[in-house]
């Protein structure tokens, strides 16, 4: 596998230089031209790497790219990654790529433009250096368009992908420890409306019904069903409601951010929300409630513990103790898990994802694709391929 290791290490200023050139172009998700102009690129890319692309149209988004590469192998890897932003146009202009010691700077240079190059190189390196996993594994990617507003678009070709797949690779950043991600929390968003009726708070307030004061109510009893042992979290982080102050509000308004960290309080925490919708304190007011869980939870599966565990039997050769950890952020990867064993993190370490301080720990880089060249160069070995076509 030494090949493979002075391969990369020979592709180093090479990965920073296309790293540079795709964070110096804007990608935000409602940016559509843009992201399809980074499309564009990666698809040369995976073009030369043997895959077939094809682009999935979107209106609102840019196009995901489904990419899919035959093997002789009978055990399918699927590879995840977005090429979408948080920024707006004209911020890769406004702060473009540098790098200061050992951090690299720029829009999306962590999150996850850092990712992206990671895993190309690594198929870069197996191909080039000949390797037999490369021809063995049948492999398929999805960039997707829309990760950062919760993959609307693309959740349900990342589940037929999953599905075919014995494993999921998404080259989300590391965390900031340099640790990859095994558990991620279930995340959901759910929208709160309640109504009352108006009336002139000074003249008449009895006739009124406050929304508001409903609202407040059932605030208290949603930031309530938090459990920091369990790792539940809710949190109203958006209300509004009523016209002016010297009307009783007819209506209010609220968004409720909500994390779980498995399947069973998911359904825990969604009826319990129902019930305190279902219960007025005030009278004559109703509410309503919509929204769900948007990221189910990714759970490590015992199959998914003996990749990790494969995975860091691969970074003690290169001296390296990988850990895992798990998080309340969402991916791809919460998709991808409900079919198939995922890793997640699998890109380079940083930290400050979506602000002007998001920074790329610069080694990590060409470290995470070691890694990850010499996880696929024995996979098929790990996993038992036997030589049956794929395609």
């Amino acid at each position: 596998m030494n090949d493979l290791v002075t391969y990369i290490d020979g592709k180093q200023q090479e990965m920073l230089s296309f790293l540079e050139r795709i964070v110096n172009m804007d990608s935000g998700t409602l940016d559509k031209a843009a992201v399809d102009r980074l499309g564009a690129i990666l698809t040369d890319r995976l073009t030369a790497l043997g895959f077939t692309v094809e682009r999935v149209p979107q209106t609102q988004y840019g196009d995901h790219l489904v990419g899919h590469k035959p093997g002789i192998g009978d055990r399918r890897i699927l590879f995840i990654g977005h090429m979408d932003t948080v920024f707006s146009p004209g911020e890769a202009a406004r702060r473009p790529f540098r790098i200061e010691g050992d951090r690299a700077y720029g829009p999306g240079v962590l999150d996850m433009k850092g990712g992206l190059v990671s895993l190309l190189y690594a198929l870069e390196a197996l191909k080039a250096t000949g390797q037999p996993a490369f021809d063995a594994i049948p492999m398929s990617v999805v960039f997707n368009s829309d990760e950062e507003v919760l993959s609307p678009t693309s959740r349900l070709l990342i589940q037929q992908e999953a599905r075919r797949a014995q494993l999921a690779c998404v080259f989300e950043p590391a965390r900031p420890g340099g640790e990859y991600v095994i558990r991620r929390k279930g995340v959901g968003k759910y929208y709160l409306t309640v109504r009352g009726r108006a009336a002139h708070a000074g003249a008449q307030p009895e006739l009124g019904r406050s929304a508001i004061e409903e609202m407040a109510r059932k605030v208290l009893e949603i930031h309530a069903l938090t459990d920091y042992k369990t790792g539940t979290t809710l949190n109203v982080g958006l209300i509004r409601g009523g016209e002016r102050s010297n009307v009783v509000a007819a209506e209010a308004y609220a968004e409720i951010d909500v994390r779980v960290p498995n399947t069973n309080e998911a359904k825990r925490v969604e009826d319990r929300l129902r019930e305190i919708v279902a219960t007025n304190t005030v009278p004559d007011t109703t509410a309503e409630l919509a929204g769900g869980i948007d990221f189910p939870p990714m759970e490590q599966t015992p199959e998914a513990r003996a990749q990790f565990e494969a995975l860091q039997a691969v970074g003690r050769t290169l001296g390296l103790d990988l850990k895992g950890i798990a998080t309340g952020g969402g991916s791809d990867g919460n998709h991808a898990s409900q079919f198939t064993p995922t890793l997640d993190g699998m890109g380079p370490r940083g930290s400050e994802a979506h602000s002007d301080r998001e920074f790329m720990v610069v080694p990590t880089l060409a470290e995470r694709t070691k890694v990850t060249a010499l996880f696929l160069a024995s996979w098929p070995e790990l996993a038992g391929a036997k030589g049956k076509g794929s395609s």
